[in-house]
């Protein structure tokens, strides 16, 4: 697990009134991952930071986070707020 990381988060207010965030993550043991998501107009830091945590931890479990729809059609893993995250 990710424990010893830095997270820079950079917004953007799009007309239709949410946030588009763009973040880094960088740790000195894990490969650098970077990412989008969208937030809603009254999303605090706390849960953007949170749901960005979240989606990390998940990628650190195994490599099922990027192919998941591949495996179970029935069972999509829906997002509250949709996030992209790459490796750098």
């Amino acid at each position: 697990m990710v424990r010893d990381y830095k997270l820079k988060l950079y917004s953007k207010k799009l007309k239709s009134g949410r946030c588009q965030i763009k973040f880094y993550v960088t740790s000195s043991t894990q490969p650098h991952l970077y990412g989008y998501m969208l937030a809603k107009s009254g999303s605090t830091l706390r849960e953007v930071v949170r749901t960005i945590e979240h989606e990390v931890r998940y990628i650190e479990q195994g490599d099922s986070y990027y192919h998941s729809h591949l495996y179970n059609l029935a069972a999509s893993h829906k997002r509250k707020d949709p996030i992209l995250i790459f490796n750098n």
